[in-house]
């Protein structure tokens, strides 16, 4: 059987993010969460290391910056795994947001800001994966028929 296109996904993770918010656990802020699950929906899915994936046209111009990830993850390999795969895209973002940082730093521009990882972090990052997770579902369903 055909694997899922982009929009099939899209769709599919959209209609399961109502049962996603309510089995969400009360410990956890929903408002990160579900935009942690639009991203992983929308722009950070596990076919992004497809460069003419429609999560990477979503990028626009800056969707250059992912090539590197595309060439070091080819499609269907860490990418697709649980936890993992969301888990590189997430950590490959941070590295470019950090190259950029210091850049702007060496530049001069002296930018003041306090990281920490609490739960607003935590919410949003169990969006990504449960998004992750959802894509990889459908694939893994798709490909046993």
């Amino acid at each position: 059987m055909k694997l899922p296109s982009g929009r099939v996904h899209e769709t599919v993770n959209l209609l399961a993010l109502p049962a996603a918010v309510y089995f969400l656990p009360n410990q956890l802020p929903k408002l990160p969460f579900v935009a942690g699950y639009l991203v992983g929906t929308f722009w950070l899915t596990p076919d992004l290391d497809l460069a003419t994936s429609r999560p990477a046209r979503r990028w626009g111009i800056l969707r250059i910056f992912w090539l590197p990830y595309a060439w070091l993850f080819p499609h269907r390999g860490l990418s697709h795994r649980p936890f993992l795969g969301a888990l590189t895209r997430v950590l490959y973002l941070a590295a470019l947001a950090g190259i950029g940082l210091f850049a702007l730093d060496l530049l001069g521009y002296k930018l003041q800001f306090e990281i920490s990882l609490n739960k607003l972090w935590l919410s949003f990052f169990a969006g990504v994966l449960v998004a992750d997770a959802i894509h990889l579902v459908l694939d893994t369903f798709c490909r046993r028929k």
